[in-house]
């Protein structure tokens, strides 16, 4: 009887309804919170604080609906209510109608979330679970810190750092990251995980280097950097001549760590310096960090050192490649001496290199560059498919191959190598507009852009993306997007270059004549963006596509003539350009393509469609 008593008394005082109308409002609320506080960017806490709340006060607000009465005097104890004056009956169908009202809401939201929201979130992960995962053997060798005191040993420092990522590059089953972009972080406060997600890897090894007369210490630590946990560190107090020896311990140490076999590492008789003599790998060290610049100064100045290493230890393999990596491209860089002498210089040093050892991927790969440029297709394909193997994380060897696979005609082909290249070396300069040309080949101007974009903010002054830039403003049609490229790619390389934007823009915009220009530009040779007084920014199949843009057809053609004659004219770069339609089934154009000895991946549709 009592409990029936206390259950009319919970309905008397509409306690029972304030409960449901609780429950359901709470779970209305916690369900649009849940929705609506992460799109303002709201952390985590703040929603389960929310469901805490609203538990919290379930039982307090339960004891007031029992407590108290709404009159039409306000909230009065329940006590003090005389049962003639209580209008709970007409409460309770006022929260009859409330709680109808959010039932409604609440089926209304959840309609809203099964048909609309829900398969947006599964599109989104969808998505995000196609997006590429991390490999859990990748990693990063960031530039070891100079703890010598003295900065005329921060070459040294690298140079530790560089060859246990060239031991560990070696391994087939690591992902590692390429110098460039690895070492792009040196000097800078950002910690692992930031590093590690810029440079998509799970490990991060870091390290210092205290050289003091003849002794050196390492200290070397492997960071999981999803965890942020270290997985392996260690020092090693050792006399300087034992430099070679700590090198394969440290990459052997990190393999064990990783379950993989390094390839070379620690192997009998044998170090990944190629050397013994100090002062050789000393210069070695030094012309390695140059030939990464990719300037012509610097080029000239690494040549120097290699040259020194040579003379120093003649059996150093490792010397003479470095001349050839240089020499095979030291004509794109500076017109101090001829392409063609440049080239000879170049395979005469690879040949010597894989003379003295034959697994080093550099003079493979400086071969395949070679014959790329004399036009020996099948046998640079095969040459760069070597460096490969003996490097699988040689950056520079895929960037070379997917070059050479596009100016081939495979465009799929080579637009997969690049990606590989941009994806072991994400910083590099000479990857990204490589890629991004590779891009504007296949008609994705937006994309090359957003290719060179994120390396403008850091290299600002990058000509190779600058003017890549403007080259897919051009295509697309936005001049003024193209100029201040332009301008800014002439301030950096050739100020004699400074109105060529304005020139350019002008004409194709109608506003300026077209022809002059054009006769202007065909009269350059094909490297003249080096000379500083040539007033021109663009390399060679730079100002044939924009010859072809200014509407001359014949000054396109006999402009490619003379570009595809010349070592390094690298004329099919512009020929795969969706832009040479027009003239693309002229006998001219073909008889080029085939001078080339290369395929045109876009003839048989655009011939077929005119005829």
């Amino acid at each position: 009887m009592k409990n029936s008593s206390f259950f009319a008394e919970l309905k008397r005082r509409n306690v029972i309804r304030f409960a449901g109308l609780y429950l359901v409002g709470a779970w209305l609320l916690v369900q649009v919170a849940s929705t609506v506080l992460p799109m303002f960017g709201a952390p985590d806490w703040l929603p389960r604080s929310v469901v805490i709340l609203l538990a919290l006060g379930f039982l307090p607000a339960l004891i007031f609906s029992w407590v108290f009465e709404l009159t039409p005097e306000g909230l009065k104890r329940d006590e003090d209510v005389a049962p003639g004056q209580s209008i709970a009956p007409q409460t309770a169908r006022r929260m009859d109608r409330m709680i109808i009202v959010v039932l409604v809401l609440a089926l209304a939201y959840f309609a809203f979330d099964k048909f609309v929201l829900t398969p947006r979130r599964d599109a989104a992960l969808g998505a995000s679970a196609s997006t590429p995962t991390v490999d859990a053997r990748s990693l990063a060798v960031l530039p070891f810190v100079n703890m010598s005191g003295d900065a005329a040993n921060e070459y040294f420092s690298d140079g530790i750092s560089e060859e246990i990522l060239n031991v560990l590059a070696r391994t087939p089953e690591l992902h590692v990251a390429a110098r460039t972009s690895s070492f792009s972080f040196k000097g800078k406060t950002l910690e692992v995980p930031e590093i590690a997600r810029e440079l998509n890897v799970r490990m991060v090894l870091e390290g210092s280097v205290r050289k003091q007369e003849d002794r050196v210490r390492i200290t070397a630590q492997l960071i999981d950097a999803k965890s942020g946990f270290h997985l392996w560190s260690q020092t090693y107090d050792r006399k300087l001549q034992d430099i070679f020896a700590i090198q394969d311990e440290i990459a052997k140490a990190i393999g064990n760590e990783l379950e993989v076999k390094l390839v070379r590492a620690g192997e009998a008789g044998k170090t990944s310096a190629g050397t013994s003599n100090l002062a050789a790998y000393d210069l070695y060290l030094r012309g390695i960090a140059l030939w990464q610049m990719r300037r012509g100064d610097a080029l000239w100045q690494a040549i120097d050192l290699f040259e020194k290493a040579a003379a120093a230890d003649p059996e150093f393999a490792q010397a003479h490649a470095g001349q050839a990596l240089v020499y095979a491209v030291l004509g794109d860089y500076s017109a101090r001496i001829s392409y063609a002498e440049s080239i000879a210089r170049g395979k005469d040093f690879a040949e010597r290199a894989l003379a003295l050892d034959p697994t080093l991927p550099e003079p493979y790969a400086a071969l395949g560059i070679i014959a790329t440029t004399e036009n020996r297709r099948e046998t640079a394909d095969a040459l760069l498919h070597r460096a490969i193997v003996l490097r699988p994380s040689f950056a520079t060897a895929y960037q070379w191959r997917g070059s050479l696979l596009m100016s081939n005609g495979d465009l799929a082909g080579g637009l997969a190598s690049l990606e590989r290249a941009s994806s072991l070396d994400p910083r590099s300069l000479v990857v990204a507009d490589n890629h991004a040309w590779a891009l504007l080949a296949l008609g994705r101007y937006a994309d090359a852009k957003a290719r060179c974009a994120p390396v403008l903010e850091f290299a600002p002054n990058h000509v190779g993306c600058l003017t890549a830039l403007a080259i897919a403003d051009l295509l697309s049609g936005d001049f003024d997007a193209a100029r201040p490229m332009l301008e800014r790619a002439a301030a950096a390389q050739n100020p004699s270059a400074s109105t060529q934007g304005r020139e350019l823009v002008n004409a194709l915009a109608g506003h300026a004549d077209r022809r002059a220009l054009a006769q202007r530009l065909a009269a350059l040779r094909y490297n003249s963006s080096l000379d500083p007084a040539s007033g021109n920014i663009l390399t060679g199949y730079q100002v044939a596509a924009v010859l072809m843009m200014l509407g001359e057809r014949e000054l396109t053609l006999s402009y490619l003539e003379g570009l595809a004659g010349e070592l390094g004219g690298v004329a099919e770069w512009a020929m795969i350009l969706p832009v040479m339609d027009p003239i693309r089934c002229d006998p001219r154009f073909v008889a080029i393509i085939q001078r080339l000895k290369t395929t045109d991946p876009y003839a048989a549709k655009v011939c077929a469609e005119k005829h």
